[in-house]
């Protein structure tokens, strides 16, 4: 499958947008954006690696016209990459964000709401896009084995800096407190 690299997956929606919502979306993105709190839920969803929305404006590339060719609506894009299967994405989004699904997809038309899950994927499959290639820099690896690795690579960096020239009892004191700090990253 071309959108998926080793435990990486990828997802492109495109979705048209209702006319006036434009603007809520822009506000609602810098919100998001500013506004750290609001990002505590979705940092509950530690599989996945990216996500982002973006609005596409009306004039698309090609047509016979020199600046593009016009379309009817704007589009709503979401473009994400995750760990695990589809079905299980798009179930923690329902049920984690529903709010923000709301708020945000409730610009398009067509949008049956996060809950019941069943419409909502519905949604997803006929909006979203085929993807033609996708690049994981660590395919082998999830989000939260990536994030785990960098803390034991800190952890180790403190280890060495505060171990150096500690001999015996002091050095293996010093070896179990760093194997207690990274204990649940290995």
């Amino acid at each position: 499958m071309s959108n998926v690299e080793g435990k990486a997956r990828a997802i492109t929606v495109l979705s048209p947008v209702r006319p006036g919502w434009p603007l809520w979306l822009h506000g609602l993105f810098f919100a998001g954006t500013h506004l750290t709190f609001s990002l505590k839920k979705l940092q509950q969803l530690s599989f996945i690696h990216y996500a982002r929305w973006a609005i596409v404006e009306r004039r698309w590339p090609g047509g016979d016209r020199p600046r593009g060719k016009r379309q009817r609506y704007r589009y709503l894009l979401f473009e994400s990459n995750f760990n695990g299967s589809w079905d299980e994405y798009i179930d923690a989004f329902s049920e984690v964000v529903p709010t923000r699904m709301r708020l945000i997809w409730g610009s398009s038309y067509g949008f049956p709401g996060p809950l019941p899950v069943e419409p909502f994927k519905a949604y997803i499959r006929k909006n979203e896009l085929p993807i033609d290639h996708y690049y994981s820099a660590y395919p082998a690896a999830t989000t939260t084995e990536v994030i785990s690795a960098l803390e034991v690579a800190r952890a180790f960096e403190s280890f060495i800096a505060r171990s150096r020239g500690l001999a015996g009892a002091d050095f293996k004191r010093s070896y179990e407190d760093f194997l207690f700090e990274v204990q649940h990253h290995l």
